[in-house]
């Protein structure tokens, strides 16, 4: 066993980590979407670990970011990691002995304390790829899966506001259409104009408006992993939602709606006929994501369309490879935060953020 190393300096390394994303079991996207900004990629020093057998065959693939800490202790420099935005961690076939998992981890550990690495925080995926991790697990955020059943009993097991938005939606006479390998430019504008004004209407943070090359991006590089479902009134688009396809699960990723057109009840209408998409195509599972926290309206929004299925938890992983540094750096790049009546709320952000010594500014 070995583990490698890999640094993805140009599209040529980025292809070269693509082609081996593609040689697993199941294609998950939200490894290959990574590089839709791709010069922020660079910018962030993606890399990427491969853990190889004998027969210099990937067992597992692990991309991460390596970050450079904003602070010189005697001439040493110090960096801690965090995995790309998204579901990430390792990656590896569903029959591979997770005994490799173990040995992966040590690995791992082993060259961050050899190249100075201080902490590491992973974004883990929802499949389970948590296990035997060497650091600690934080239940971060319940997400709502639900499972793709005969039409009636899907029909039946929905919230009755669920069934009665969809009736007042069919009376509105509101038209699906789902685009996939075949899409073309209009239809990417059209999907972006609506992302782009629901994020203004709901004063989203910047960072989520992206612009159009983002999403193009995003399409070609999940080449037949991704559907856009879009809502029609009159000839209208109103609703659109961009969709990863992960084998035999729909993941609900981005998307909007118009705000003029929210008493045709459009979202349900879109939910429930992607729905009867999926059935169709044979998967088995519509995951919705969660709220922006526990039990909050959006998540009991998303539940009342499957509200007898398990929820699946979404897990962070924090590890603190050096301790001494950790709190060296904590004490130092924190001293202008005193802790009072007046920034209670700072102080409790910083026993929720990791690492603790960047929460000075959230970098």
């Amino acid at each position: 066993m070995k583990l490698i190393v890999n640094k993805i300096l140009n599209e040529d390394d980025f292809e070269s980590y693509l082609n081996i994303v593609e040689s697993f079991d199941v294609i998950n996207p939200f490894y290959k979407i990574l590089g839709s900004d791709f010069n922020e990629v660079i910018e962030d020093k993606l890399r990427y670990f491969t853990f190889i057998n004998d027969l210099e065959e990937v067992l597992i693939l692990m991309p991460f970011v390596i970050r450079k800490v904003p602070y010189i202790d005697q001439n040493e420099t110090y960096y801690d990691v965090i995995s790309p935005y998204g579901y990430s961690g390792p990656l590896f076939n569903e029959d591979m002995s997770r005994g490799y998992l173990i040995k992966f981890w040590e690995e791992v550990d082993a060259w961050y304390k050899q190249n100075n690495i201080i902490s590491e925080f992973i974004r883990f995926s929802l499949d389970h790829n948590y296990q035997f991790y060497s650091g600690v697990l934080i239940p971060t955020l319940i997400n709502v899966r639900g499972e793709l059943i005969e039409k009636e009993a899907q029909w039946n097991n929905f919230k009755p506001k669920v069934r009665n938005n969809y009736r007042k939606s069919l009376g509105s006479k509101l038209i699906s259409k789902f685009v996939s390998k075949e899409i073309t430019n209009d239809e990417i504008e059209t999907f972006y104009n609506i992302y782009i004004k629901t994020m203004s209407r709901i004063g989203a943070d910047t960072d989520y408006f992206y612009n159009i090359n983002y999403f193009k991006n995003i399409i070609k590089l999940s080449k037949e992993n991704f559907l856009i479902a879009f809502v029609f009134k009159d000839d209208v688009a109103i609703s659109t939602e961009l969709i990863l396809i992960s084998g035999n699960t729909l993941y609900s990723y981005l998307g909007g709606t118009l705000g003029d057109y929210f008493n045709f009840r459009p979202n349900d209408f879109l939910k429930i006929e992607v729905m009867k998409w999926a059935r169709a195509n044979n998967f088995k599972y519509y995951l919705l994501g969660g709220g922006r926290e526990d039990y909050d309206s959006l998540y009991h929004y998303k539940k009342s369309f499957f509200p007898n299925d398990n929820d699946v938890i979404y897990y962070t992983g924090r590890k603190i490879v050096n301790k001494k540094v950790y709190d060296k750096l904590d004490k130092i790049m924190n001293a202008h935060i005193i802790f009072d009546d007046i920034n209670t709320d700072i102080k409790q952000d910083k026993i929720k953020f990791f690492p603790a010594y960047r929460i000075r500014n959230r970098q």
